[in-house]
């Protein structure tokens, strides 16, 4: 596995993910939305992503030869949270 091309790939992803948390985040503000949990929840969301792509390539820079591991593991827990963000949204 190339980790080069991983680490920009996760790096592109962490910019993007943080502009839709920003554009979100200003939607919110200036639309004047109440704060409830189906306004907060998809926002915070891309936020969770952004932060957890920051803490995978800071461990893919540690440790280059568990990429893999990492990745697997970053694509798990951010499925998770995209799952419990829609479905907070959804039925909140």
């Amino acid at each position: 596995m190339n980790t080069d091309r991983v680490q920009h790939v996760l790096n592109s992803l962490m910019i993007l993910s943080f502009l839709i948390f920003g554009g979100l985040a200003a939607i919110i503000l200036i639309t004047d939305t109440p704060l409830n949990t189906s306004s907060v929840s998809l926002p915070f969301a891309f936020l969770f992503i952004s932060a957890m792509t920051l803490i995978v390539t800071g461990q893919i820079n540690e440790r280059p030869n568990l990429t893999k591991i990492y990745v697997r593991q970053w694509i798990l827990v951010c499925v998770f949270i995209v799952l419990v963000a829609a479905l907070t949204f959804t039925f909140a």
